[in-house]
């Protein structure tokens, strides 16, 4: 929790935005489940790349990021499948599917290789039950960023197998000096991709509940039965909170700077 200690502050104009949302008195009531187009569209404004664009139907908006990913869990994973996730790695995935009867097979990161995927070791995990591989970059808890040319080779695992990618994301900003964080789906052409992130580290607000999911499904593989699952999964909690529609205008102006003052007070 990064406000535990005081010492790292959330974004000044953010969260003055945020109050003024509040005392506007019009996001008092319920907003569509995947969240306000206007907000979508801030999303879409931040994430999207020449090579992974995105629409705000693409956009789903989530009650933090462990939302998103238990969204894309359960929209991909039916009981008595598996997913493949990594070890050492977050707790959360095994919680998330344990509770749906979702099997985890784990792939091992080599700490003498940076904590780099054992290929091999994943590639042997997948069998016909695999309803995903979970990939998080940069990593909880090893703090490693994945090269461009080490994601590659695990997209190609990936498409060998048919297998789709969720991708954790949530400490893309969080990135030293010398590394360079490359979002997956920017370098997948086939491999359908769920990206899932937030404001929780980005703008030092875990309590404010704002996630997401990025859909990447440019050959239609996904089609419509994934998205109708994840647009019916957003209805059970009725979607994220709503009084961030307005402050989202703010967040693809001040999201860099903050988060580059961050990491350098970070690395001090």
């Amino acid at each position: 929790d990064p406000t535990t200690f005081g010492n790292l502050q959330p974004c000044p104009e953010i969260t003055a935005a945020v109050i003024d949302s509040v005392t506007s008195l019009e996001f008092n009531g319920y907003a569509p489940s995947t969240g306000y187009r206007k907000a979508r569209e801030a999303v879409v404004e931040y994430a999207s790349r020449p090579e992974a664009p995105l629409e705000p139907e693409d956009v789903i908006l989530t009650s933090g990021c462990s939302h998103a990913l238990e969204m894309c869990i359960l929209g991909l994973a039916n009981p008595g499948q598996n997913i493949v996730i990594p070890r050492p790695g977050f707790s959360i995935y095994k919680t998330i599917a344990q509770s749906m009867d979702i099997e985890t097979k784990y792939y091992d990161l080599l700490p003498n290789l940076g904590w780099q995927v054992d290929l091999a070791h994943l590639e042997s995990q997948i069998d016909s039950q695999t309803a995903a591989i979970i990939i998080n970059n940069p990593s909880n808890p090893c703090g490693s960023v994945f090269s461009k040319r080490h994601l590659m080779a695990l997209v190609e695992v990936a498409n060998r197998n048919c297998v789709p990618i969720i991708a954790d994301e949530i400490y893309e900003d969080f990135v030293f000096r010398g590394e360079v964080f490359h979002p997956i789906a920017t370098l997948s052409t086939h491999v359908p991709i769920l990206s899932c992130g937030g404001l929780t580290k980005k703008f030092l607000v875990p309590g404010w509940r704002m996630g997401w999911i990025l859909i990447h499904d440019r050959q239609g593989i996904f089609g419509k039965e994934v998205r109708s699952g994840l647009q019916a999964l957003s209805q059970r909690i009725i979607g994220s909170n709503t009084w961030f529609k307005e402050p989202f205008h703010l967040f693809c102006g001040t999201h860099q700077k903050h988060s580059l003052k961050i990491t350098l007070k970070l690395c001090r």
